[in-house]
């Protein structure tokens, strides 16, 4: 019987060459922020992208990766298919490790 209920392990977030790879595919409209419940103040789709991968993190993009909930309204949007919601969990990632010193 607990086979029936076994779930299969989910992948959380995409590899740092998937997201580089889906970044490089951005062609910058900002359409995945403009229909971001989650984003407060203002930000570039170039700021969120660079920052994602590399550099610091800047308070900004800082607090909207914390508010952002995955609620995955930036895909539908988005004219080149790419997954937003999948590049946040990996900012994510990065301000977790930042956190704790790693």
């Amino acid at each position: 019987m607990s086979k029936l209920f076994k779930q299969e392990p989910v992948l959380l977030h995409k590899t740092g060459p998937q997201v580089i790879q889906e970044i490089n595919a951005c062609i910058g409209c900002n359409e995945c922020l403009l229909a971001c419940p989650a984003l407060a103040e203002p930000i570039t789709i170039d700021r969120l992208n660079h920052e994602t991968i590399a550099g610091s993190i800047s308070p900004a993009v800082a607090r909207f990766a914390r508010t952002c909930y995955q609620c995955g309204a930036c895909v539908s949007p988005c004219p080149v298919g790419l997954h937003r919601d999948a590049m946040m969990m990996w900012l994510k990632v990065r301000l977790i490790r930042d956190d704790w010193g790693g």
